[in-house]
């Protein structure tokens, strides 16, 4: 059969244009700016989505999108969520079940504070028979959206109290796993963050009274294994002089702290015998805190009673022992340093010279410890803590 051809100058019969899956906006409640948006589907038209464009949450939605990427396409999708951008469009898949997700939230917070408003009302109306809220009610999400780190320099001093307040009501009322795991994050946060300005103040130059009071403040938290500091004891015993600081271990023994600088010179060289040496100032540290630990043991029964009676801190026994906090061990310029270092310090009876970089590794380390703990499963059937 011969092929027909087409008239010249004839054109091809014009084809039916493909619907477009999507509903115009004409709601009132959607607001001007909003009238004519069209909102896409894909698929089977939701149940929810009326002809005049209301659906739940889809308001907001347009709002959201239209503030985020100016020119967009919200297309309602039958699974999957996605953000892309095509030809300049931002297209905007969102799934009915993210929408079903969102939609029983809202009713859980919409009945909640429709709820509140009529006790409210119905309080004032008719006070005989209702009682008013006395607290407004709490939208579940707005702790997790307004707890965040950059609220911290913001904080009143009404907010700080109230805080204060609210977290041991909270952890009183948490599972004891939470708890533990609130715990154990704030302890490392707060060890590492002690630990970042150690090593910052150690390479600044700072008097020694500065240093007295830093590590005054924070030894609890530097040093694992005390439970209480103590300042200079207040007891009148004639010329006896006694420390300025003390630590409780836990074990309740006492220790005596001398504070020295990190900058302070720990040894000299001997140049005829080519051996290290303490230096004058370490020297006369070391001789302080040995008289220290003899006029604290000599006047044992008094300390005793003075701690029981006033700090209620029954001391085993008191026979002090001493530490030296002085120098940084980096600072050593040979192994010859290190070897002599080491061994002067095992020579000096009751009394241990660390280093401000041994402090340091020692936070730091068991920070390392607490995170490799925190990150290991509990034992079955118990929580950590």
């Amino acid at each position: 059969m011969p092929k027909l051809r087409r008239k010249r100058g004839a054109t091809a019969p014009k084809r039916k244009p493909k619907a477009h899956n999507y509903v115009v906006v004409t709601n009132k409640g959607y607001g001007k700016p909003l009238q004519r948006a069209r909102i896409y589907f894909e698929g089977s038209r939701p149940k929810g989505l009326k002809n005049d464009g209301s659906i739940t949450f889809g308001k907001h939605i347009l709002e959201t999108l239209t503030a985020k990427f100016g020119k967009f396409r919200w297309i309602i999708t039958s699974n999957g969520d996605s953000i892309v951008k095509k030809y300049g469009i931002t297209q905007c898949r969102t799934s009915q079940g993210l929408l079903r997700r969102m939609g029983r939230e809202n009713w859980d917070r919409s009945r909640d504070i429709k709820r509140d408003i009529v006790r409210r009302f119905f309080g004032i109306a008719f006070p005989q028979h209702f009682s008013g809220p006395t607290n407004p009610p709490y939208v579940p999400g707005t702790v997790a959206a307004m707890m965040v780190p950059a609220i911290i320099p913001r904080l009143s001093g009404e907010d700080k109290e109230t805080l204060s307040r609210f977290v041991p009501a909270y952890v009183a009322a948490e599972a004891s796993g939470s708890v533990n795991e609130l715990k154990a994050a704030a302890q490392i946060q707060s060890l590492e963050a002690l630990a970042v300005d150690l090593e910052h103040h150690i390479g600044r130059t700072h008097a020694e009274s500065w240093w007295q009071d830093y590590v005054r403040a924070n030894i609890l938290l530097m040093q694992q294994g005390y439970i209480k500091a103590l300042p200079k004891f207040n007891v009148a015993l004639g010329e006896t002089r006694f420390p300025d600081f003390c630590l409780v271990t836990h074990d309740n023994y006492l220790d005596i702290l001398e504070i020295k600088k990190p900058d302070t010179i720990l040894l000299r060289l001997d140049q005829s015998r080519g051996n290290y040496y303490w230096d004058v100032e370490l020297s006369k540290a070391i001789s302080q805190t040995e008289n220290y630990i003899e006029h604290v043991s000599n006047k044992a029964a008094h300390v005793r009673s003075y701690l029981l009676d006033k700090k209620k801190i029954d001391i085993k026994a008191v026979r002090p022992r001493g530490i030296i906090l002085a120098g940084d061990a980096r600072l050593f310029e040979e192994q010859k340093q290190r070897d002599d270092f080491r061994l002067l310090s095992q020579g000096i009876k009751s009394i241990t010279i660390v280093t401000y970089d041994e402090l340091l590794a020692r936070l730091k380390n068991y920070i390392s410890v607490l995170r490799q703990y925190e990150s290991l499963p509990a034992p079955h059937g118990r929580t950590r803590g």
